[in-house]
């Protein structure tokens, strides 16, 4: 059985693609696991995922911490929002609505619940780059 935070990752990747207010700020090209080294912003990363096994009674469980991450500069402004931190705060907005309750199905294993439980938006050590950390905890059984 595959690992449930390996599928929540790429089911979570999927869904922030298609979600057309999301794509309408960060392009669905740009919406990565890892993104290649020499990329400019905006752009979001799913890879940060913590686990904590959680089993009851006659059921295997996983309880998992998923944080996004996007970054965004005043060289590449989105259109209307008033430079790279109101851009992360419009993307990380969205990337909540994108996952916050949503049924994902899962290849193998049973999210039960997704929850947006908040985010951080700042500037990096550059000064000039704008960083949201979007976090979220799910439910899964396997």
């Amino acid at each position: 059985m595959a690992s449930p935070a390996h599928e929540l990752v790429g089911t979570a990747t999927a869904r922030l693609r298609a979600y057309t207010a999301l794509t309408a700020l960060v392009a669905a090209n740009k919406i990565f696991y890892r993104p290649p080294a020499s990329f400019t912003p905006p752009y979001v990363t799913v890879d940060d995922v913590s686990t904590l096994r959680n089993d009851m009674t006659c059921v295997t469980g996983s309880t998992v911490s998923l944080t996004i991450h996007a970054w965004t500069d005043d060289s590449n402004p989105l259109p209307n929002t008033g430079g790279a931190l109101q851009d992360a705060r419009s993307i990380a907005w969205e990337i909540a609505n994108a996952l916050h309750h949503y049924p994902l199905t899962l290849p193998n294993n049973n999210l039960v619940t997704l929850a947006h439980t908040g985010e951080r938006v700042f500037y990096d050590a550059d000064g000039v780059t704008g960083h949201a950390v979007i976090d979220f905890e799910a439910v899964i059984e396997s």
